[in-house]
């Protein structure tokens, strides 16, 4: 194991487990990620109903010239065991307005769901690791640039540990298209959240895509982040990333309310795509 990680765990380990045993339920009171939720995975195993709303403004420098993206979703996790969970993670409708066009479109996103499984759980420690894998079916409508290729599979890992008063969460996966039509993407995501008057979580995440094969779709660098797959041909080794702040306010103890604000920490040819984003989200946790 490497060194530096095995050194958050003993300092995880320490600072949670010192603070007596009630901190056992640590991992419970940690809050999902709020930016990317499409492909930023929670490893813990939970049920859950998640409606969400993003807004997603696009530079001028786009080849649409500019314009905005509104995507209305809704996610489910199902835990099936206390290791293993159903997940479905992409759907929802898409209300594309681009700058330099006569029309506005909208229609249906992709489909995309499958399977986690939390292969390592210290309750004491507040540490999980889940491995998952995705597959995003190409059921969308065109007009929105869904519905392209013959999909991709996501297989994916996701960790949290809490060191001291923070809480770390993060992902990575890749996004293999099937028809080479599509590109294939690398992605990482983190973030670090607080608890503060027991109901307030404040938020920092990065997230970064990068290209590892481009498509042969459209002549452009841009790639789509997390909702779109362009295959643009011009786009293969490009990373992109964005930062994002946010908070949730747990409204219940199984209602979280969260709302983040997303900006490019990249700039130039490739990452023209993302002006600034706003997601929110609603999750219910539900037993079954």
């Amino acid at each position: 194991m490497n060194k530096r990680l095995l050194a958050g765990l003993l300092i995880s380990c320490i600072g949670v487990g010192a603070s007596g045993s009630a901190l056992a339920d640590r991992l419970d009171d940690m809050i999902s990620p709020i930016a990317n939720p499409l492909i930023f995975e929670d490893p813990r195993i939970i049920s859950e109903l998640r409606p969400a709303f993003a807004y997603h403004e696009v530079q001028k420098g786009f080849v649409t010239g500019g314009g905005d993206v509104q995507l209305y979703a809704l996610q489910a996790r199902f835990a099936l065991t206390d290791r293993l969970a159903l997940i479905a993670t992409k759907d929802g409708y898409i209300d594309f307005n681009p700058e330099e066009a006569l029309t506005d479109e909208t229609g249906w996103g992709n489909v995309a769901g499958g399977l986690k499984y939390a292969f390592y759980e210290d309750r004491e420690c507040a540490t999980i690791a889940t491995a998952g894998l995705r597959y995003e079916i190409p059921m969308g409508n065109t007009d929105v640039f869904q519905g392209n290729g013959d999909g991709s599979f996501n297989p994916f890992l996701s960790g949290a540990m809490a060191l001291g008063p923070i809480n770390l969460m993060s992902s990575s996966g890749f996004r293999f298209a099937v028809d080479s039509d599509d590109s294939s993407f690398f992605d990482f995501n983190l973030a670090a959240s607080t608890q503060l008057f027991d109901i307030l979580y404040p938020t920092i995440d990065v997230n970064l895509v990068h290209v590892l094969d481009a498509g042969s779709r459209l002549p452009i660098a841009d790639e789509g982040f997390d909702l779109f797959n362009f295959g643009s041909s011009e786009s293969e080794g490009i990373t992109t990333v964005l930062g994002s702040a946010g908070a949730r306010l747990r409204l219940a103890s199984n209602i979280d309310w969260g709302v983040a604000y997303q900006f490019p920490l990249t700039q130039g040819e490739g990452s023209n795509l993302t002006k600034w984003r706003i997601t929110t989200d609603l999750i219910y946790r539900f037993n079954i």
